[in-house]
Parts: C-alpha cells; structure tokens; sequence
C-alpha cells in the first residue's frame, strides 16, 4: 500500500511540473504538497473527482510560491504546500472549492495544471533573473 501512494503521489507530482520545465522560480514543493494532498483524498477513498478537486484547491491555494535556492526556507515552503494539499482535500469533502475564474482555476483539473506550467514557466523568467540580482547583491 504504502509503496502504491507514493507512486501515485510522485505521478502528481510529476504531472504537474512537467508543464513548468527544468529550471523555473516556480517552487516545486507546491506540486509535492498538492502530490501529497492528492495522495490523501486517495487513501481515504477518493476518486478522480475528489482527486482532482484537491489538486485544483491546493493550487489555488500556493502556486504563487517562489523557489528562491535558500535551502533554509524550503522545510516552510513544504510543510506550507503539504498543508494546502491537506487543505484542498477538506475543503472538498466539506462540499467547498475553488471555481473555474478563482484566480488561475480554470475549468478542469487538467486545464488549471497547464495554467500552472504556463505560470512557471513563462510567468516566471523575469522572476528568477530579479531572484539572481537579489542573491547577487545588485
């Protein structure tokens, strides 16, 4: 069991950055914690509906986090997008989410993933070379 949820779980995870690419200012502990939270609504039963209403609430919930290589910051960044992936599971099981227009939701949890590679990694290349100049002290 425990080796199927974390297959399912790096699947998520693995899905969600595809679309972003290698090297972006997107913090890619959004997609483990919206993993993590799809891998919850799983084990307690959860099919595709409740899965991937997870996946769009966490999202709507972090996916403005930034990935700024200050490795003492990452435990927070994880343990806030494990936190929203739980998040987005209650918030479905109490019968409440993000809608198609909240922000970046868009109908569909595939549509709301391509937003997010979209917003990693086209949205965020004048980020990361302004993250550069800051850790570089200009």
């Amino acid at each position: 069991m425990l080796r199927n949820i974390l297959r399912f779980v790096g699947t998520m995870r693995q899905i969600q950055k595809t679309g972003i690419g290698r090297l972006s200012a997107y913090c890619g502990a959004v997609s483990a914690g919206c993993g993590a939270g799809a891998g919850i609504a799983w084990l307690h039963g959860g099919r595709l509906d409740e899965v991937a209403h997870t996946i769009v609430n966490a999202l709507a919930t972090v996916s403005g986090i930034i990935c700024d290589g200050a490795k003492p910051s990452c435990a927070a960044k994880i343990a806030a997008s494990v936190d929203a992936g739980i998040l987005g599971f209650l918030m479905y099981e109490r019968g409440q989410q993000f809608f198609s227009g909240d922000g970046i939701v868009t109908k569909g949890v595939e549509n709301t993933i391509n937003n997010i590679g979209r917003l990693g990694r086209d949205g965020m290349r004048e980020t990361d070379k302004e993250i550069i100049r800051i850790m570089m002290g200009e």
